[in-house]
């Protein structure tokens, strides 16, 4: 699986801070991270939503300057072909 990006975004997804692995526009990545909140299912621990092109997956984490309910980490990659 290759790694697109990671961040560090709010529960509401707006990117903190991010880190991109292959090129991406600044758009995408934040147009991607607003997306997920709204597709992934509440109240987990870690969760994922997969697409044809993209993989989201995030994790809750504790942050000493955040309150955690408030951040999560997501990794953006590209799905595994079956």
């Amino acid at each position: 699986m290759v790694l697109l990006a990671a961040a560090v975004c709010t529960k509401a997804g707006k990117a903190i801070v991010s880190r991109q692995f292959v090129e991406m526009t600044r758009t995408r990545i934040e147009g991607l991270l607003a997306a997920f909140p709204k597709l992934m299912n509440t109240g987990k621990q870690h969760t994922f939503v997969e697409t044809e092109s993209i993989r989201m997956s995030s994790l809750l984490f504790p942050c000493p300057f955040i309150p955690p309910f408030l951040c999560q980490l997501v990794f953006l990659s590209r799905p595994v072909p079956v």
